[in-house]
C-alpha cells in the first residue's frame, strides 16, 4: 500500500518528528532532562502536558494524581505547588535520573524561548474547572512574545473557553477516532491542526479529507521507525514519538 507512495528524507523527518512528553522513552517524561536531550537531538518541536493544580498553578505533569511519576496518591486538583515542589520526578526512571523535578509553566516557557523550541502544550482537564483553566492559562501566556506554543487537548469545552479568551494562539484538537464534525471544529474553534492517534491512519485520504481544509495532521504516538516512515508516505505533517532518536 505505501511502496508508490514518497518517503520523507532524514532531514525531513527530523523537523517533522515532535519529542512526545521530550524524549520520554529514554528520560524521565515531562522533565528538563528529556527536554534537553530533545533539544541536542537537533529537534524544535516538544509536546508536553500541562496540569492546574487546587491552587492554579500550571505544572508540566501528565497524570491526574500523584503514583507513576511521583511518589504519593493525591489527586492534582486537591494539591498546591508547595507540596509538588519538592516531589521527585524522575526516580521511578531509573535511580540515575534521580533528583528530576515538576516544572512550573513558566520554567519551561523560558527554557523554550531561550532554545527557541516550539511548544505543543495539552492541557489536560481533570475536573469541572474548564472556563477557569483557560482563563489562568490565558493569563500565564499573556507576556510570552518570544514563545512559539500550540495549545492541544482532547477536551473540546476547554478549547472552546479558551479561544474566547485567547484568539492569537492556535489550538488543536486531539481525537481518539476520526472526528465527523471537522467542519465546526474550523468554524467554531479555528483549529489549525488536529492530532490523531496514528492507528487511525491507515490510508491517504485519511489524511487528505484534513488537509483540502486547510488543517494540519500530526499522529501520536508512532514509537516504531517503519510506522513513522508509513505515516509521513501517507501525507501526516508530523509524528509524535517517545523514541525520535530513532525515527
Amino acid at each position: 500500500m505505501f511502496s508508490k507512495l514518497k518517503m520523507a528524507s532524514s532531514e525531513e523527518k527530523k523537523q517533522k518528528i515532535i519529542a512526545h512528553r521530550g524524549m520520554s522513552g529514554k528520560y524521565p517524561e515531562n522533565t528538563i532532562l528529556a527536554f534537553e536531550a530533545a533539544r541536542l537531538l537537533g529537534l524544535r518541536w516538544i509536546e508536553t502536558d500541562i496540569n492546574m493544580l487546587g491552587d492554579e498553578t500550571l505544572v508540566v505533569f501528565h497524570d491526574k494524581s500523584f503514583g507513576r511519576t511521583v511518589s504519593g496518591n493525591c489527586l492534582t486538583k486537591n494539591v498546591s505547588w508547595k507540596d509538588f515542589k519538592d516531589l521527585d520526578a524522575g526516580l521511578w526512571k531509573g535511580e540515575g535520573f534521580a533528583g528530576q523535578k515538576v516544572m512550573r509553566l513558566e520554567e519551561l516557557i523560558t527554557w523554550a524561548e531561550t532554545n527557541n523550541m516550539m511548544l505543543i502544550l495539552e492541557m489536560k482537564i481533570y475536573d469541572s474547572r474548564k472556563r477557569r483553566a483557560a482563563e489562568v492559562l490565558t493569563s500565564a501566556l499573556r507576556n510570552c512574545k518570544k514563545a512559539n506554543i500550540i495549545i492541544s487537548s482532547f477536551d473540546i469545552d476547554f478549547l472552546r473557553h479558551f479561544k474566547r479568551f485567547c484568539k492569537n494562539i492556535p489550538i488543536a484538537s486531539i481525537h481518539t477516532s476520526l472526528p465527523e464534525n471537522i467542519d465546526s471544529l474550523i468554524t467554531e474553534l479555528d483549529i489549525e491542526a488536529v492530532h490523531l492517534d496514528h492507528h487511525l491512519l491507515r490510508k491517504s485520504t485519511d489524511v487528505l479529507s484534513f488537509r483540502a481544509k486547510g488543517i494540519k495532521v500530526r499522529a501520536w504516538t508512532a514509537n516504531d521507525p517503519f510506522i513513522v516512515e508509513q505515516l509521513f508516505a501517507l501525507g501526516v505533517d508530523m509524528v509524535m514519538s517517545d523514541y525520535p532518536e530513532l525515527i
